[in-house]
């Protein structure tokens, strides 16, 4: 991407070029600002004075209470909706309606525009209202209609005249009301306020209220709920004939027998296991030394007796036989009696065993009765334990009640105690005081701000209009878009009265600058044909009114002080020479000539004045290009080129008819004339293209009427009138 240097001489003509638009039109954008800015000023100064009054408003956070409650319906203060909910409150209709009907404004002329002019019609109709009753009052669909629009109207200004402005970082909010009047701006912004903090206030008593008349209804509710509850458990404990559940409990009482019965179950179990044990392996013994092997035989307590008695028997009967010998009749007493207690210990062992079967069968009879009783014993506990459990569930039934009735119960004397108690949750810090000045209009302001955006639309129009223009206004436009050398330019001649330019300008002295602009055309057409014998030169334009006659003329002028010129006036159609010259009106000339009617040497005039001759266009012909496609017209040129040595044609306009198609080919050098600031480009480039498509040769393009003064810094005019007054004695300055 390139980058164009701000300095460069593209940027700075670019510059020069929109600075010499807005020097172009510098007086149109000031009289338009000017105009403009006087109009509004008219305006402004009618426009009546708005007042402005301002009160601050303090919107707490925080609540204060009294007795240390919560609120009913608690909100978060701490939050911005919060603070953006009240600021939409300041503003909300109900705050509104109610501000109008404290203050009345409904009377206000103020409020009420369209009864400025009916003041009296509208103070008679409220002394009617006042003086009779209003059930007698007729009520009609459409009063009641236009009262509701009339309501709105007015809510609907009044709001539209009222701001709300929070304090950044603050809970302050500034509240401000413009009015006509400054009193009244005054009082409407403190009655704002003043009635937001009175409507906050009974929000909270109603809120109150409300909630204390709910808690009182939910209250008996909940004593009946409570009592209901009391009832029903007493009720239960004296159908279950529960006793002692308080202190002990019901449930610990089974528990601890459900445990005896099965620390029973189980020693009757082991006890049974035990017997069998011994019970199985006493039947797989087939001796007593076997059996008294076994410990549960013998370490009974008749065992062990005998057992001593069999040991105390065996050492005396050792002790005899040692001391007496066998067959002592003392050994063999001693011998019957160990005989004796060893049959004795058989017996006893045989009824120990027979004992041990007895044993088992009594420990599975006790084994099955402790399990009997275990398991009733399970299902009574069962039973108690869901006793106990529907008991207990009454029993918090009873004292959820009674908890939520002694909290509502204190929450109610709370609340009845601060039924008529005024939180304010807002004050005023400030109060409006009635301003000294006006808030708006800023008229020196206004008109200021009107009159800079006045000048800039006013540029932009110029602009705009230059962009739009697409005439020819400058030289470099001529040779850049057409194309074409520029032979000169013909300045604008004013006159008074729009009168046409007197014939022989060229000569008079008060004219001298365009004369000058004529001999430098003749000079330009002159150098253009030094080298050849070019004699005949065409003059034509675009369209009627461009000036190509009187350009033809004025060339022709300036040519006769150098050649013998002869001027002809080719445009048959809409004839002026006899106009121009005080010809009369039914001059012959060269329609009577190309038709035979006259000869040429009859209808040729010669000015004293200018010392050019003169072929004016004689009877207009209905057939002008006939008579200029004519060989006889061919003829009488060649014989026109051998008597003259310069010969200008002044031709009917290009877009207009053909007639300067066909005379351009019989020319040496065409001269396109081109009215500044008037002809369109296309149009000229139009008719330049069609001479160029018959062959003609266009020696330039003429600008005509250019206003020199108001171009006089325009690009590609210096060096063309620059000389103009050059050698002219100047004007001494007074």
């Amino acid at each position: 991407m390139q980058i164009t240097n701000p300095a460069s001489p593209e940027a700075l003509i670019d510059l020069k070029f929109y600075m010499r638009i807005i020097s172009k039109g510098k007086w149109k954008i000031i009289a338009f600002a000017i105009f403009i800015t006087l109009l509004v000023t008219v305006y402004v100064f009618y426009l009546p004075p708005i007042y402005r009054a301002t009160s601050t408003l303090l919107i707490k956070t925080d609540q204060e209470n009294t007795v240390s409650i919560d609120s009913v319906i608690s909100l978060d203060t701490s939050r911005k909706d919060y603070f953006l909910t009240q600021f939409a409150i300041l503003q909300s209709r109900t705050v509104t309606e109610q501000v109008i009907d404290e203050l009345k404004l409904e009377l206000d002329p103020e409020f009420l525009p369209a009864e400025k002019n009916n003041i009296i019609v509208t103070q008679v109709k409220n002394y009617i209202k006042s003086v009779i009753p209003e059930n007698l009052l007729p009520k009609r669909e459409e009063d009641v209609i236009d009262l509701r629009s009339k309501k709105v109207a007015l809510i609907k200004n009044f709001q539209e005249n009222l701001s709300i402005t929070p304090i950044r970082n603050t809970q302050l909010v500034n509240i401000s009301y413009d009015a006509k009047d400054s009193a009244l701006a005054a009082l409407i912004a403190n009655t704002v306020g003043d009635v937001y903090i009175r409507q906050e206030m009974q929000a909270q008593m109603d809120i109150t209220q409300k909630a204390v008349d709910w808690l009182k209804l939910r209250l008996e509710q909940l004593r009946i709920n409570l009592e209901v509850s009391v009832t029903k458990l007493q009720d239960y404990r004296v159908q279950e004939n529960l006793i002692d559940i308080e202190s002990k409990g019901v449930k610990s009482i089974e528990s601890g027998e459900l445990a005896t019965l099965t620390a029973g179950y189980l020693n009757a179990k082991k006890a049974r296991f035990e017997a069998e044990t011994i019970y199985l392996f006493v039947n797989n013994v087939k001796n007593n030394a076997s059996l008294l092997s076994l410990k549960e035989i013998s370490d009974h307590p008749l065992i062990k007796d005998i057992k001593a008695v069999e040991i105390k028997s065996e050492q005396k009967v050792s002790e005899l036989s040692f001391r007496y010998g066998n067959k002592h009749p003392k050994s063999i007493a001693a011998k019957a009696e160990l005989a004796a207690v060893r049959k004795n210990l058989r017996n006893r062992v045989n009824k120990l065993v027979q004992g041990i079967g007895e044993e088992l069968t009594a420990a599975k009879d006790n084994e099955r009765r402790f399990e009997e009783e275990l398991e009733s014993a399970k299902v009574s506990f069962q039973g108690v334990t869901n006793k106990e459990e529907e008991y207990l569930r009454i029993k918090r039934e009873v004292e959820a009640n009674r908890k939520l009735y002694g909290t509502f119960l204190a929450r109610y004397k709370e609340m009845e105690s601060t039924t008529n108690l005024e939180v304010i949750q807002a004050r005023i810090i400030d109060f409006a005081e009635i301003p000294a000045s006006p808030e708006r209009p800023k008229k020196a302001l206004i008109v200021l701000i009107t009159f800079i955006i006045s000048v800039i639309f006013a540029s932009i129009l110029t602009f705009l209009f230059d962009s739009l223009n697409d005439t020819f206004r400058t030289a470099s436009e001529i040779e850049t878009k057409l194309n074409k050398r520029l032979l000169g330019l013909l300045p604008m001649i004013k006159t008074k009265g729009k009168r046409p330019l007197p014939s022989h300008v060229y000569f008079d002295d008060n004219y001298k600058g365009f004369s000058e602009a004529v001999r430098s055309l003749r000079t330009a057409l002159v150098l253009s044909h030094f080298d050849d014998n070019s004699s005949v030169f065409l003059i034509t334009s675009s369209i009627p009114n461009e000036g190509k006659t009187i350009t033809a003329i004025n060339i022709a002028y300036a040519m006769t002080q150098m050649k013998k010129t002869l001027l002809i006036e080719a445009d048959m159609r809409r004839p002026s020479f006899t106009k121009i010259f005080n010809l009369p009106p039914y001059q012959e000339g060269l329609s009577n000539v190309i038709s035979g009617t006259e000869k040429l040497d009859n209808v040729i005039i010669h000015d004293q004045k200018s010392g050019i001759d003169i072929l004016s266009a004689g009877f207009i012909p209905p057939n002008p290009l006939e008579l200029l496609s004519s060989q006889r017209f061919t003829d009488m040129l060649t014989a026109l080129k051998e008597k003259y040595e310069c010969i200008i044609i002044d031709s009917a306009p290009t877009q207009a008819v053909s007639d300067s198609l066909v005379l351009a080919q019989k020319a040496d050098s065409v001269i396109y004339v081109v009215r500044s600031e008037m002809t369109k480009q296309a149009v000229v480039k139009k008719g330049i293209a069609r001479l160029l498509e018959v062959g003609a040769k266009i020696d330039g393009v003429v600008l005509n009427q250019v206003n020199i003064q108001k171009s006089a810094q325009e690009e590609g005019f210096q060096g063309y009138y620059d000389y103009y007054e050059y050698g002219q004695e100047q004007k001494p300055s007074k």
